[in-house]
């Protein structure tokens, strides 16, 4: 029961201080998405998908130390998170959920748990650097609008 309840616990907190942080928690925040699904749906599930969740949030940890030392995205450390990203990622998120939920539980599961525990290092590398190239767009593109709104020459009047 207490393994559920680290898996089940309250709707998580979405980091909005870094830029990297929340590239982080998106990362493992599908694995968690889907363990909690599948825990509920399928009880004997539950502590196979414990184990892959927190091997892969460790996992994760050490990647990304890494990649935001690197001068690609270092500067995310201190960049906080835009409202409009965040409502952006929590929507993609529901729908994740959603998905899930109407889906096969029976099969589903046991296929992302196999799936999730052979995830190479690589493979995670890869998932966290296609999430922090997303969130330095989507940043980039909301500060490229503002200065166009902000910007007496916005192409009015001509």
């Amino acid at each position: 029961m207490l393994m559920a309840t680290m898996l089940r616990a309250a709707e998580p907190v979405w980091p909005t201080d870094s830029a990297s942080d929340l590239s982080i928690f998106l990362s493992t925040l599908r694995f968690r998405i889907y363990a909690d699904h599948c825990s509920t749906m399928l009880p004997e599930l539950r502590a196979k998908f414990a184990s892959v969740v927190i091997d892969v949030t460790g996992r994760m940890e050490g990647i990304s130390k890494d990649l935001l030392a690197s001068d690609m995205f270092k500067d995310m450390k201190n960049e906080s998170v835009r409202p409009e990203i965040l409502d952006a990622f929590k929507d993609s998120f529901d729908d994740v959920k959603h998905n899930l939920q109407r889906s096969d539980a029976a099969s589903v599961c046991p296929m992302a748990l196999r799936n999730f525990g052979v995830m190479d290092d690589e493979s995670l590398k890869a998932g966290l650097v296609q999430t922090l190239t997303a969130l330095q767009t989507m940043s980039r593109r909301l500060k490229e609008q503002d200065a166009r709104q902000a910007s007496p020459t916005t192409g009015r009047g001509r």
